[in-house]
């Protein structure tokens, strides 16, 4: 019987799952026998209330941000709420073993921690025997990562690393291997070459602006106060229609304004632009840490992407400003100062671990190949 790797994520379309399809997509590569399968954990689990439950974190990041970074990885929070959240993974459990055992797994590889959590307390109770991993898809690790039931921990740096060897996780369980990313992203085209493929114009210099998946941030101000740098601005909305729409009409006669829905053709915008204008999600930032383009950070999500910022502005990767007069004003201060943005594109090869995808891949064959 083939060996099939089960992968476990939250909420579809998001960056825990293009980091899983990442995975997957690299060990049919290293291990082409095997099989794996991709599954929405929280939709699997609680189908009527799980869609509802992702609305509602949108809306909380949305409406009520400071309320979330109140949550965060706060111990207290953590403590309080540890007896429900032992309560909803037993729960969990019943329908997560079930799907374990009907696709007769050799490992699970939770690429968010909520899943993770469900099958570290199976571990804990005996009731697990395959091998358990987790992909940290963010620059920081939160206290809701941390079971020391993990067989295998996949981290983005050595500051990851550290973290998780001081919350008592052995380092003989932690590989440092960067955040994965599709294959696609190692694929470099020349700028001029790329925007001419795209209709644009191959010499101009190019912004592309991305709000993450949900298109979160505001966009249309950003949009007017990079108008008079005389760029062309690639917009992608990601799933976010209405905004798609919104744009799409409102700039339909201005020709070096795109406006892009969800595509899957990022790999190709990061290769025409020369500045990323982004939300600091673990996966877009990793993105373009493969493709050399610098970044500048306006409004992340209060959490994962303030550590996410934090990270790559120390790093020299990135700079932050929040409101979109800023963002215009920081990002032509970089777009006229070449020796400042060439230095940043040469720190980003300098961290960037385009290859992260592949050397889980082969965490994953070397621990489930010798797992008993």
């Amino acid at each position: 019987m083939s060996t099939r790797i089960l992968f476990l994520y939250v909420s579809a379309s998001s960056g825990h799952q293009r980091a899983a399809d990442a995975i997957r997509e690299a060990l049919t590569l290293v291990v082409p026998t095997w099989e794996t399968v991709g599954v929405d954990s929280f939709t699997y689990t609680y189908p009527t209330v799980g869609p509802l439950i992702s609305r509602t974190y949108l809306e909380i990041l949305h409406r009520t941000p400071a309320l979330w970074d109140f949550i965060y990885d706060n111990p207290d929070v953590e403590m309080a709420t540890r007896e429900v959240r032992d309560l909803l993974n037993l729960v969990s459990a019943r329908k997560l073993k079930k799907l374990v055992s009907r696709h007769n797994a050799s490992a699970i590889v939770c690429t968010q921690a909520a899943p993770c959590s469900v099958f570290a307390a199976e571990k804990r109770r005996g009731k697990l025997s395959i091998p358990l991993i987790a992909v940290i898809t963010d620059f920081a690790v939160h206290s809701y990562w941390v079971y020391k039931e993990v067989d295998l921990y996949c981290v983005p740096s050595e500051e990851v690393r550290k973290t998780l060897v001081r919350q008592g996780i052995s380092s003989s369980r932690i590989a440092v291997t960067g955040i994965p990313i599709s294959p696609v992203f190692l694929q470099h085209v020349p700028k001029e070459r790329v925007r001419a493929s795209l209709k644009l114009d191959p010499h101009r210099t190019t912004v592309l602006m991305m709000g993450g998946s949900q298109g979160m941030g505001p966009l249309q101000e950003l949009i007017g106060d990079l108008l008079p740098l005389d760029a062309q601005i690639l917009v992608l909305t990601g799933l976010n229609r209405e905004l798609f729409r919104t744009l799409s009409k409102y700039y339909k006669r201005e020709k070096r304004v795109r406006v892009l829905g969800f595509t899957k053709t990022v790999h190709r915008l990061m290769d025409a632009a020369d500045l990323l204008i982004t939300k600091p999600g673990g996966l877009t930032s990793s993105e373009a840490l493969a493709k050399g383009l610098p970044m500048v950070i306006s409004n992340p999500i209060p959490g994962q992407e303030e550590r996410n910022a934090a990270y790559l502005i120390r790093q020299g990767v990135a700079e932050r400003a929040d409101e979109p007069g800023d963002v215009a004003a920081v990002s032509a201060a970089l777009l006229r100062n070449s020796p400042r943005l060439r230095r940043m594109a040469e720190r980003t090869r300098t961290i960037a671990m385009p290859y992260a995808a592949i050397e889980v891949a082969r965490h994953i064959f070397r621990l489930t190949h010798t797992a008993p």
